[in-house]
C-alpha cells in the first residue's frame, strides 16, 4: 500500500542547525509500521475484495494538492492504529480573530509512552547548482518553493504549542505537553550529469531517495534506450514505486519527444517520469526524475 512506502522511506533531513525538534528517523518509522502489519493487511484484503476501508480521496487523490494527500494518509493511519491515540489532527490556533499556527498532528505514542505533536511534509526538491546550501535546492515548480523557506517554515510550526494560543488548546484539550517531532518524506534529484559526483544537501539524511532531473533537450539522453521504457506518474503516484496495472501503458522513448512538447505546451509544470524495464514479473522501475521547463527554475 502507498501509506507504507511513504511512511516507510527514507526520511528526508536529518536534522535543522537550529534543532529545536527531533526528526523521526526509519528505525521509528519501521518499527511502527511493523507493528501496525496486520492493520495494513486487513485494509488489502478488504480492497481487493472490493470495499474501501479508507476515505475515497485517499485512493483518488486527483486535484489534491500532495502534501494534503501526504497528510490524508498519516491521519487515517494514526486514527484507525492500535498503537496511536489521535488528540488532534488540523486544528487551527486563533489569537482574537488572527490564526497564528497551526497543529497538523497531536497523539499518543502508546507503545512508547509519549505525546508527540508531529508536522508532516512530503516535499521534492532540485539542486539548481551542484552545492549543498539550502536556497540551492529547488521544487520542481519554480524558485518560491525552496528548502530553505520550508525547512525555516517547519522550526515555526513546530513551535507552535509554546506560542499562548498553543498552550490554551493544550490546557482545554488536558493534554500534557508534547514533544515536537517532524516526519518528512519525498526525494532529492539531481542534475542526470552529476549523479555519480553530487553533494546533498546540508543536514540530508545519508539515505535519502534520489533521482535525477534533466531539461527537455537532455531527455533522450536520460531515457533513450532500445529496452527501457517511460511512464509519465501523475501527482498520486509520486509518493509511491511504480507498480504496473493494467491502466499503465510505459512509452517507447521514440514517443518522448512529442509527449514532451504537447506538456509543455500546456504547462509550465515539471513532469516526473519513471523509467521502467520490463521484468520477470512485468514493468519495474529502475529510476525516476523530472524533466522541467526549459525556464526553469525562472
Amino acid at each position: 500500500m502507498r501509506l507504507r512506502w511513504a511512511v516507510g522511506s527514507a526520511p528526508l533531513m536529518a536534522r535543522h542547525p537550529n534543532l529545536g525538534f527531533q526528526v523521526l528517523d526509519n528505525d521509528w518509522c519501521k518499527a511502527a509500521l511493523e507493528a501496525d502489519l496486520p492493520l495494513f493487511d486487513r485494509w488489502a484484503s478488504e480492497l481487493v475484495m472490493g470495499n474501501n476501508p479508507l476515505p475515497p480521496d485517499i485512493l483518488d487523490p486527483t486535484g489534491q494538492l500532495l502534501g494534503k494527500h501526504f497528510e490524508a494518509l498519516i491521519a487515517a493511519w494514526f486514527d484507525a492504529s492500535p498503537h496511536f491515540a489521535l488528540r488532534a489532527h488540523g486544528v487551527q490556533l486563533q489569537q482574537g480573530k488572527q490564526t497564528v499556527g497551526e497543529l497538523d498532528f497531536v497523539v499518543d505514542d502508546l507503545r512508547r509512552g509519549r505525546t508527540l505533536h508531529i508536522e508532516v511534509a512530503s516535499k521534492f526538491y532540485l539542486a539548481a547548482d551542484d552545492g549543498s546550501a539550502w536556497p540551492n535546492w529547488i521544487g520542481p515548480s519554480g524558485r518560491h518553493d525552496t528548502l530553505a523557506v520550508k525547512m525555516d517554515k517547519l522550526v515555526d510550526q513546530l513551535a507552535a504549542t509554546r506560542l499562548p494560543a498553543g498552550l490554551d488548546f493544550l490546557r482545554r484539550e488536558r493534554i500534557p505537553t508534547p514533544e515536537p517531532v517532524l516526519l518528512m518524506k519525498g526525494w532529492f534529484f539531481h542534475h542526470y550529469s552529476r549523479l555519480n559526483r553530487h553533494k546533498a544537501p546540508r543536514w540530508a539524511h545519508p539515505d535519502y531517495n534520489a533521482g535525477w532531473w534533466c531539461r527537455p533537450e537532455e531527455a533522450h539522453t536520460v531515457m533513450g534506450g532500445a529496452h527501457l521504457r517511460i511512464l509519465p506518474l501523475p501527482k498520486g503516484q509520486w509518493l509511491g514505486r511504480f507498480h504496473a496495472n493494467d491502466g499503465d501503458q510505459p512509452l517507447h522513448w521514440t514517443r518522448l519527444e512529442a509527449v514532451l512538447h504537447d506538456h509543455f505546451e500546456r504547462s509550465r509544470k515539471a513532469l516526473m517520469c519513471a523509467i521502467v524495464i520490463e521484468g520477470d514479473t512485468g514493468w519495474e522501475e529502475l529510476s525516476r526524475g523530472f524533466v522541467v521547463h526549459p525556464k526553469w527554475p525562472g
